[in-house]
């Protein structure tokens, strides 16, 4: 029966150094994570789509990204090790943008808000000391007339010292006179 022991514990002792043997074997076969491939891949440029292309023994991995003319990310891949492309990052890059475009959004709206406030109020307060200092005014009835238009060049009398004045309102004579002899001014108006 002892011997049947130690034949037993010999055998098992047997098949568990086997098997953790291969298993040492089957873990340095095994490829590398995905992730060293990326991070070991070198980017070529595609100048046709404007696109960098990160590539490890003839496979894409990792991410791509590219841009249009006036410099927008329009692309943008993670690819695993065997140039499938797992996650389309240009959509959280939008999202990503749409937010902080709304958060610009509303700071700008809660600024323009107050601005419009701050205004009304200091507006307010104008009228309020405008309405204080105002003094009751005379109304004599005649608001709604125009005020009398007196056409030019009719003659009017003179009164008081300037006599022998020509009048500010007489028509204006049809010929300059000079009388240091020189030709008229250009400036001057035209005769009818």
């Amino acid at each position: 029966m002892i011997r049947e022991l130690i034949g037993c514990l010999c055998l098992s002792g047997i098949l568990l150094g086997s098997s953790c043997q291969q298993s040492k074997k089957s873990a340095s076969t095994l490829s590398s994570p995905s992730i060293y491939k990326a991070w070991d891949a070198r980017y070529h440029y595609d100048s046709l789509n404007r696109k960098m292309i990160p590539k490890y023994e003839n496979y894409q991995v990792g991410l791509a990204w590219g841009r249009d003319e006036q410099g927008r990310m329009n692309y943008a891949q993670y690819y695993d090790g065997q140039g499938k492309p797992i996650e389309d990052l240009l959509v959280i890059h939008k999202n990503k943008l749409d937010q902080q475009r709304g958060e610009r959004w509303d700071e700008l709206n809660r600024a323009r808000v107050e601005n419009l406030t701050e205004r009304l109020l200091n507006l307010q307060e104008a009228t309020d000391e405008k309405e204080e200092q105002k003094e009751p005014l005379e109304d004599d009835g005649m608001d709604f007339l125009p005020t009398p238009f007196i056409p030019a060049g009719i003659d009017m009398e003179v009164e008081g010292d300037n006599v022998g004045e020509p009048s500010p309102f007489s028509p204006i004579p049809d010929e300059p006179v000079m009388d240091d002899g020189t030709e008229p001014s250009p400036f001057l108006p035209l005769t009818p």
